[in-house]
């Protein structure tokens, strides 16, 4: 075995072991902290995602191979992927918040023609492209459009995550039209795909990428011709370039993408050459795009400065604080923002990294790694029911049960994630067995092993920035799934019963184990209204002398039994419930806790949300300043400023009625029947072939 060889190997076992190490930790600890999911046990997860690839497997042996079935079934998904994205663009527009917040202000003052960038970017300047992005969209927009619509934006996204997906379909149709329409089926029902298109901030702009290079890379390895391959190596370059301006992380696609240029071989003469040209090109292509981007930077009135930006030691030092996971948190950010020079921030920064290696100690770092690996890897939602935490749009269904659904949903995600993980390990084992692994696995797998590498061992994390390998998951899913071609049943009715019986038994099991989590009643609260801005990074405040009083104008989709305003912040105060024409509903007493404020079950309507100070001395609630709306209407008397507050509906009630178990695990139970009934007959019709 050559040296090349071995190197293949050995990359395709390391790519091979991170799945299944994934596949653990997706199947006994997805991440519940964040939000609580109420995940299935693991027992019945393992079993449904089981369940998910005999369905799968089904669909893949009845549908005819035939051209015209294949065209006709192509047509059919492309049609109800559409027509859902569509239906969720309309239905569902995200609220901005957090650094979206900051972003999606910034874009619109560019555009009303105000240069002046606020301290956010000076401090993060790594959103900065993004925003530049987001004002050229909202442009486009007003032309289109006529305003700053989230619907215009919903549909941006929607069509931009399309264009990834159309290519990959297509690099898959070449091979395999029904490899090609699996991938869409499991794109059509892929939960993170939807919740990220309806996010208006860098993750989606460069969630397509994966699929992009791939298939750029493979056309660019066969090509024969000079002109072909300068084309490819450009839009190569060009992909490669754009992904890592917008998130700085994907410099891993581009040492994934030399690795593989440089280890396997291609179809040119004088390989050494086109791979020294193609490396040297996408070189300058990043020093191209980086001198291009801080020149458009300037021309918009954005310069970076050292003193203000949050170094990179510090987002180090923050992924090893063993208080938390290595996600960001502001015990470790804030004292290094408020330093007032470069050097400043790097010493308290390694003070920070110091203290957290110390504290950990030798036998800390390991179990610190795992659970940094953990929220990396272990949850297959990728954060997306935290994402979006405000909707200025959405099904009043949704509103109204949208902890039970989210939970249906996040388990979903949870099940599928497992089940591709379980495709891409079984195919990765089957080409290590093999000792040669196809350059599309070796290249999505190195990225893969990079993307978690930085993440997990170097940078600060979240659930988030593991979502560039969704895109992977499934085109490997999609390419790689198979039923065992040679069967050694010699009895298939009798093993086809007893597997039918034997699964719809553990998977009761698994239903009656996991029942009194969902059926005993749990305190549900449901978001009405959020406008939790000001809350990150900024502190605007409204000082209220005694007897002075704030009005906040909302509406409330549904009923609604608590407030929490300036939530994290203890103030006291004295709250005052009124129609929109003034007229009085409902009043606390003079002195009660403002962050947690019950009050008697209110229908859906139009409010005035009024706080007064009753104490002596100054009280200062804290608010958020925008442009464009963050509710409908903002402070009375106060244009452009908004209260931060929500208001929530809190009741305790189970995710499922007993009812809804029964039917669960007798669909269950019945798809599972069918499964075996028709295994049972594949197994009969493949026996009867067998030597």
């Amino acid at each position: 075995m050559s040296f090349r060889q071995k190197l293949m190997t050995s990359g395709g076992l390391l790519i091979t072991g991170l799945l299944a190490l994934t596949g653990l930790l997706a199947l006994l600890c997805p991440i519940d902290f964040r939000a609580d999911q109420a995940w299935w046990s693991p027992f019945l997860m393992g079993l449904t995602s089981l369940l998910y690839l005999g369905v799968l497997g089904i669909l893949a042996r009845s549908i005819p191979r035939t051209a015209s079935w294949q065209r006709w079934l192509t047509r059919a998904l492309w049609g109800i992927l559409l027509l859902v994205q569509l239906l969720v663009a309309l239905n569902w527009v995200a609220a901005p918040r957090a650094d979206l917040y900051f972003v999606h202000q910034q874009a619109v003052s560019l555009l009303n023609g105000n240069a002046h960038w606020a301290a956010y970017f000076g401090t993060y300047p790594n959103n900065v492209p993004v925003t530049l992005l987001l004002a050229g969209v909202l442009r486009v927009g007003r032309w289109v459009t006529g305003g700053d619509s989230g619907v215009w934006l919903n549909l941006v996204q929607f069509a931009w995550l399309d264009v990834g997906v159309a290519v990959m379909a297509r690099y898959l149709r070449r091979h395999n039209a029904g490899r090609a329409n699996l991938f869409l089926g499991l794109v059509l029902t892929s939960v993170p795909l939807y919740a990220y298109a309806l996010n208006t901030y860098s993750d989606l702009v460069v969630l397509p990428a994966g699929f992009l290079i791939l298939v750029t890379m493979a056309h660019l390895r066969h090509a024969t011709r000079w002109r072909s391959w300068l084309g490819w190596g450009l839009l190569l370059t060009g992909i490669l370039t754009g992904a890592v301006l917008i998130k700085s992380n994907f410099i891993v696609w581009v040492i994934a993408v030399l690795l593989v240029l440089w280890v396997l071989p291609n179809h040119l003469p004088r390989p050494r050459y086109t791979r020294l040209v193609l490396t040297v090109l996408i070189g300058l292509g990043l020093l191209g795009g980086l001198g291009a981007n801080t020149a458009v930077q300037r021309a918009v009135g954005y310069h970076r400065d050292a003193n203000q930006s949050l170094p990179a030691l510090s987002w180090v030092a923050m992924s090893w604080n063993p208080d938390f996971h290595g996600n960001y948190n502001k015990w470790d950010a804030d004292p290094v923002i408020a330093q007032p020079t470069a050097v400043a921030k790097q010493a308290v920064a390694r003070q920070h990294l110091t203290a957290h290696l110390r504290q950990l100690g030798v036998t800390g770092v390991p179990i610190h790694l795992f659970r940094k690996a953990q929220l990396f890897l272990a949850t297959g939602t990728f954060d997306s029911f935290q994402i979006n935490s405000a909707f200025d749009r959405e099904p009043l269904t949704y509103r109204t049960h949208q902890t039970t659904l989210d939970w249906w949903l996040a388990n979903w995600a949870q099940l599928s994630y497992l089940a591709m993980l379980l495709v891409n390990l079984t195919w990765g084992w089957r080409q290590w067995r093999q000792r040669r692994f196809a350059a599309d696995f070796l290249l999505g797998g190195l990225f893969f092993l990079g993307l978690t590498a930085f993440h997990v061992i170097f940078w600060e994390t979240e659930e988030r920035y593991a979502l560039p390998l969704l895109p992977l998951l499934l085109a490997g899913a999609a390419a790689s799934f198979r039923l065992p071609i040679r069967v050694t049943v010699r009895q298939p009715r009798l093993v086809g019963h007893r597997l039918a019986v034997g699964l719809s038994l553990l998977l009761l099991v698994g239903l009656v184990q996991n029942a009194p989590r969902v059926t005993r009643p749990v305190t549900q609260t449901a978001t009405v209204v959020s406008q939790n801005e000001g809350r990150y990074y900024q502190d605007h405040l409204i000082t209220l002398a005694l007897a002075h009083s704030v009005t906040q104008p909302f509406t409330a989709s549904t009923a609604f039994n608590q407030f929490q305003i300036d939530p994290s912040n203890q103030r006291v105060g004295q709250v005052t419930l009124s129609t929109a024409a003034g007229d009085l509903v409902w009043q606390s007493d003079q002195q009660v806790a403002l962050d947690n404020v019950q009050l008697p079950q209110q229908p859906a309507g139009r409010y005035q949300l009024t706080v007064t100070n009753q104490l002596a001395q100054p009280m200062h609630l804290t608010t958020a300043p925008a442009t464009y709306p963050l509710l409908p209407q903002s402070i009375l008397g106060r244009p452009h400023q908004y209260l931060r507050f929500l208001v929530t509906q809190t009741t305790a009630t189970p995710l499922l009625s007993p009812q809804q178990v029964g039917l669960f695990a007798g669909a269950l139970v019945f798809l599972t029947a069918g499964l075996g009934q028709w295994y049972r007959r594949w197994w009969q019709k493949v026996t009867k072939n067998l030597p």
